[in-house]
């Protein structure tokens, strides 16, 4: 796609005299007389407008004032790419900069544009100062020049993006519809009502071999996955380890596809019970380690796609983590995973649930990629803008 800018009528400018700073701090967030606060860890990146938010009630400490269409900056850490338009008046984080085009230089719809575009972030990340914390000073970045096009260009330019950030959000939307429809139908399924059963009455439940200096060597090394192996986006085999399993352990603790490996420990309550399907990922036998539980089909009374499903419902409804014990670190174990109960189904309900809900996870899944290209869609349309001359 090209959008036939005419770069010669591009000027250079100083960002302090196109763009403003509010430094309007407020005291105390409870009286500021309005009803958003909006802290850092509310800016999504790669997201052009303010989506969540809090209660100034909920802060303490001085904030910074901003008005409807102001940008707000994350200034710390530029690399996390943190830029929204507020369409509502608030208060922010005093670890961001409160942004405001000058409207006779700088159309308000295209700050944020130029704020989220590589040419503007690298440079703003190359000026933080700073190691554990890089910030960015105002005092640097508004002496920093750029190269802008004139505002009718700004207006074509941010028209494009906009309509692009209005769909983006539109699949969001649709997106988060589906998983509740999910959530929904995993629930009739799973949930307890009248006819119950033990989890491992449906499942294989094992937990992997442990870890020990011994099996580092041995004539049978294979590969085996733990629980750093097991993440939100699926079985990662970056960084793959290696121990010896004998002939008669790889029988108990081989992996086959359709396994659903569980992160059986974790400090972080939100790591708890986290799944993953091995889909052979690797060739070959591959093993597990005891920081993992493997939930199994029972043939005969369970089928693989409905194993998964039970162990993502378990996950994201706070399942895995009820039954699981200890302080600092929680651990399910066997007992806590063996104990768990679901409602009781036959194999004709399990594949009826499976088609159904499959048929949302495909819908999921096609969002996703339509979202993915979206958002390449905005990076080559950027590096095209304000990548070169």
């Amino acid at each position: 796609m090209s959008l036939e800018l005419d770069r010669s009528t591009w000027k250079r400018v100083a960002f302090g005299d196109v763009i403003d700073s509010i430094t309007e701090r407020v005291d105390n967030p409870s009286e500021a007389g309005v009803e958003r606060y909006v802290g850092l860890e509310h800016l999504d990146p790669g997201v052009m407008t303010v989506q969540r938010w809090d209660s100034p009630d909920k802060v303490e400490a001085q904030k910074l004032r901003f008005a409807s269409r102001d940008v707000i900056f994350g200034r710390r850490r530029a690399y996390q790419r943190k830029v929204a338009m507020a369409e509502f008046e608030g208060i922010c984080s005093a670890h961001a900069l409160v942004l405001r085009a000058r409207s006779n230089y700088v159309d308000p719809a295209f700050l944020p544009v130029f704020l989220s575009s590589d040419y503007f972030l690298d440079r703003a990340i190359e000026i933080s100062v700073g190691s554990l914390s890089p910030t960015i000073n105002w005092r640097d970045l508004k002496v920093q020049e750029f190269d802008l096009p004139p505002l009718d260009q700004q207006r074509r330019i941010a028209d494009l993006f906009w309509a692009i950030e209005g769909h983006r959000l539109a699949l969001r939307s649709a997106q988060e519809s589906a998983r509740s429809l999910l959530s929904h139908i995993r629930a009739a399924m799973f949930t307890v009502r009248t006819d119950e059963t033990r989890a491992n009455e449906l499942f294989h439940i094992t937990i992997g071999r442990q870890r020990s200096p011994k099996h580092e060597n041995g004539d049978y090394m294979v590969p085996y996955l733990r629980s750093a192996n097991v993440t939100a986006q699926g079985i990662g085999v970056g960084d793959v380890k290696s121990m010896n399993f004998t002939p008669k352990e790889q029988e108990k603790f081989a992996l086959k596809a359709g396994d659903v490996l569980v992160s059986e420990a974790s400090a972080s309550a939100l790591s708890v019970g986290m799944p993953a399907v091995w889909r052979e990922e690797i060739a070959g036998v591959v093993c597990f380690q005891n920081t993992l539980l493997r939930y199994r089909a029972i043939e005969g009374v369970s089928v693989p796609a409905f194993v998964e499903h039970y162990c993502h419902w378990a996950f994201e409804t706070g399942g895995f983590l009820s039954a699981a014990s200890g302080t600092n670190i929680r651990h399910i174990g066997v007992g806590g995973a063996t104990s768990m109960k679901l409602g009781r189904s036959t194999i004709a309900e399990q594949r009826a649930f499976v088609h159904q809900a499959s048929a949302v996870n495909a819908a999921i899944e096609a969002l996703n990629s339509e979202q993915r290209t979206l958002k390449e869609l905005v990076i080559g349309l950027s590096d095209e803008i304000f990548g070169g001359s």
